[in-house]
């Protein structure tokens, strides 16, 4: 049978990149929209209607995308980590209690 390490120092180091880098991934977004709002009264044509509604429709991607990366964020923090210690302190004292 293979066995299985967990190493939680990495997991919990993991998640606070991986938030780090959501977090600059929607910075960069404001950024954009805010670039984007400037320029919706001077595109006055078809070809500035339809790059309007597809840059807000990006904008609201990223907003589904960000939402998806910080609960995979929060599964690694509240219940990997925490979870995968708790389990093995416990199967700990189970197995003490057999010696």
């Amino acid at each position: 049978m293979t066995r299985q390490v967990v190493n939680t120092v990495r997991i919990a180091a993991s998640a606070s990149r991986l938030r780090t880098a959501n977090s600059n991934i929607n910075n960069a977004f404001t950024t954009l929209r805010n670039k984007a709002r400037q320029l919706d009264n001077s595109w006055k044509s078809a070809a500035g209607d339809t790059a309007r509604q597809t840059m807000h429709s990006l904008f609201q991607n990223s907003d589904v995308r960000s939402q998806v990366i910080m609960n995979y964020v929060n599964i690694l923090q509240q219940q990997v980590d925490p979870g995968y210690v708790n389990a093995e302190n416990t199967n700990v004292k189970l197995a003490d209690k057999f010696k």
